[in-house]
């Protein structure tokens, strides 16, 4: 469920749209969520969905166009990479004991992957 959760709140906190105006603050943690958001999305990419290297890179682009406001972008990105190394761990003992659950957890991870990453 970690992964979902995830998946979850950076596509809420990262698709809506406020109807004020946002402070520079507001802003900028916005940028740094969706940066960590988005690092967290291409962990699972990369080592649960074996998503191609370049197809990752060229989301990191794309979110590094989206979050310009964190000045930070990299080290939030990577944060988020780290983080979801529990969630591997999770998907990975469920590999090893039950193969069914991981092929479905799987496929149903992977497919909301692969729509957060537009592929």
């Amino acid at each position: 469920m970690k992964i979902a959760g995830l998946v979850a709140i950076g596509i809420l906190c990262v698709s809506t749209v406020e109807t004020y105006a946002q402070s520079a603050d507001q802003i900028r943690q916005t940028a740094m969520t969706g940066a960590q958001v988005s690092g967290g999305v291409a962990r699972i990419a990369a080592d649960i969905c074996q998503i191609d290297a370049k197809l990752i890179d060229a989301y990191k682009e794309r979110a590094r166009s989206a979050y310009a406001a964190d000045q930070n972008f990299e080290g939030n990105w990577i944060i988020g990479w780290n983080n979801q190394q529990g969630a591997i761990d999770d998907i990975s003992k469920l590999q090893a004991n039950s193969h069914d659950q991981y092929a479905l957890r799987r496929s149903e991870t992977c497919a909301r992957i692969r729509s957060e990453m537009k592929l």
